[in-house]
């Protein structure tokens, strides 16, 4: 008997062992380097960098920069015109950065909210438009626009958000506050998990409570009690999403007087009432800089947006010991006046076994996970589906090399929640084409679409862009979207990238019922910074057997255009209406 409680409890303690990697492989750090300026340093040498894993050192094998953003323009609220990209990507320097945006919209007063408005409207001013932006309220509100590149939605979002902090928070409301922001925290970070490069999140408060019993100590703990590890919680959750911290204060505390702020440096049974301790601490477990924004003003994120444009990404020796899950991490650099900034845990992942089957295209698509194995190209074209007002929603993705062939594909639109809406898999016809094609049909709006596809060879890719599913008009004529292509057999293909092609064809459908009035349609190509067309042709219109629909179609010379990025205009006036504009961003590259 005593063998086998002896031999019970040692299985039992063996079944919840931590799992060691099964084999030492490279992992995988990314940091920040920045000079005196606040911008990245370009130059630094694997030599130069010093990474400690659980206070062990791991020598350097490779340090690569990636370059994600140019540096921001010297007035970032002036007024600009985001050039639209031709094609969304899974290319990590191609893809632009990630920023979310988390507001404790519960820590501030009302009518407190144009500081914080005006910094955030200077920041997204800052970014490029490659940049993809999330906007969240915590504890209760959750997100208000999932990531995307329309900047201006974020703006529009944050007009609606307001203070909904109580004028005279007492500590122990503070503290049910502050946990219940954590926990928020915790959850948002837990749908990050698995990004390839690093997330930037910054964090609004105004005031955060440190750990708190909340009671006294010879009594039951309080209602609003909680500890350390609701901080370390966090810390592990920002490790496994590769989240770094701006802890971002949004107002001045001083002179602000109730029961929580008579006292802030005092503490007592219960714990410290200090408004800026849990500030202190979220900052200490994700390795987060903190921001005041009350001395910069409007300016103080705009350092943000300089400091993350580029990054390092360091390889570094993986050891048998690493077992699955967050690691305490120490990166510096040898180079005198550089900063490094990094997180201060590395979350190792468990590698997959030959017996575990990868992710399908199905699964991959309603994932946030990054997959970059497989380097993608995608675009989203709509229309209208019909008379119900509905809208056709195109998805059009390719393999960046071309010899590589799908096996599976899936689409699927997002609306501005994360909600998915709707989601296509692509047939056997539809997977053969280049690029390869499927449809959903939604309501009018914009929307996020995820396509994520498997090759032959069994990798997987996924890759977002955004899709505005929405109609222009001149008069009684509402637009589809533009598309781009060439002409195969007698039949339009849309075309992603294009090289050496003397012309291509430029595509748009249009519908309208009792158009009586002359209809007149052209094509023009501009750069990017001249408004001034390069290239101007009339598209000729037609009517298609089905009613109330036509196509406009027309040959767009680009034989002499340099390689580069490029945008394709679409005028259609139907006579006595104001004129309808449809753009297309496209890529020439070289041969």
């Amino acid at each position: 008997m005593a063998l086998c409680l002896l031999l019970t409890c040692w299985l039992g303690q063996a079944s919840t062992a931590p799992v060691r990697q099964s084999a030492e492989r490279p992992l995988v750090v990314d940091f920040y380097a920045l000079g005196p300026d606040g911008a990245a340093i370009a130059d630094l040498k694997a030599e130069e960098v010093n990474v400690r894993l659980n206070g062990r050192a791991r020598p350097v094998r490779s340090l690569r920069l990636v370059k994600q953003a140019d540096l921001p323009p010297d007035n970032p609220l002036a007024p600009r015109v985001a050039a639209p990209l031709p094609f969304g990507t899974n290319g990590i320097a191609e893809s632009g950065r990630s920023f979310v945006l988390v507001i404790d919209d519960e820590s501030f007063r009302p009518g407190r909210e144009r500081p914080l408005r005006s910094a955030v409207g200077a920041f997204l001013g800052a970014l490029s438009p490659r940049d993809r932006v999330s906007l969240w309220t915590l504890p209760h509100g959750g997100m208000k626009v999932d990531l995307t590149q329309n900047h201006d939605r974020v703006s529009q979002a944050l007009q609606l958000v307001t203070g909904h902090g109580a004028e005279n928070e007492t500590g122990s409301e503070a503290a049910c506050r502050s946990r219940t922001a954590l926990e928020a925290t915790e959850h948002m970070l837990t749908l990050m998990a698995g990004g390839e490069g690093p997330t930037t999140v910054l964090y609004l408060t105004a005031s955060l409570l440190g750990p708190r019993r909340d009671n006294a100590v010879t009594m039951a703990p309080g209602m609003c009690e909680f500890t350390t590890e609701h901080f370390q919680r966090v810390g592990r959750a920002a490790a496994s999403a590769r989240a770094h911290f701006f802890l971002v204060q949004t107002e001045d505390l001083v002179g602000r007087a109730s029961p929580m702020t008579e006292n802030v440096a005092g503490a007592g049974f219960k714990g410290s009432d200090n408004p800026l301790e849990g500030i202190e601490n979220l900052a200490g477990v994700t390795g987060g800089t903190r921001v005041s924004m009350t001395r910069l003003g409007d300016q103080s994120l705009v350092p943000i947006a300089r400091s993350t444009a580029s990054f390092y990404s360091a390889v570094i020796d993986g050891a048998s010991s690493d077992i699955e899950g967050a690691h305490g991490l120490d990166v510096k650099t040898t180079r005198s006046g550089v900063t490094v900034r990094s997180r201060v845990l590395l979350f190792v992942k468990k590698p997959a076994g030959p017996t575990v089957k990868p992710a399908s295209a199905q699964e991959m698509v309603k994932s946030s996970t990054f997959y970059p194995d497989l380097p993608l190209r995608v675009a989203g074209y709509s229309s209208l589906n019909g008379s119900d007002g509905l809208m056709r929603v195109i998805s059009a993705a390719e393999p960046v090399d071309p010899t590589v062939k799908f096996v599976s594909m899936s689409a699927a639109l997002f609306d501005s929640t994360g909600r998915m809406v709707a989601q296509a898999n692509a047939t056997d016809a539809e997977i053969v084409q280049y690029p390869a094609l499927s449809a959903m049909v939604v309501s009018p709006g914009t929307y996020r679409m995820r396509v994520a596809a498997v090759d032959a060879a069994g990798r997987s890719g996924a890759a977002d862009v955004e899709v505005v599913a929405e109609t222009l008009a001149s008069g009684p004529l509402k637009m589809s979207s533009l598309v781009l292509g060439l002409s195969r057999e007698a039949k339009f293909q849309p075309r992603l990238l294009f090289g050496s092609e003397p012309v291509a064809i430029a595509y748009l459908d249009m519908f309208g019922t009792q158009v009586t009035s002359p209809v007149g349609a052209i094509i023009e190509v501009l750069t990017l910074s001249n408004p001034n067309p390069l290239v101007t042709n009339r598209l000729s219109i037609e009517q298609t057997a089905d009613a109330g629909r036509y196509r406009a179609t027309g040959a767009v010379p680009i034989g002499a255009l340099p390689p580069g990025d490029y945008l394709a205009r679409a005028i259609v006036v139907v006579e006595g209406h104001a004129a309808a504009v449809v753009h297309r961003a496209f890529r020439k590259v070289g041969q």
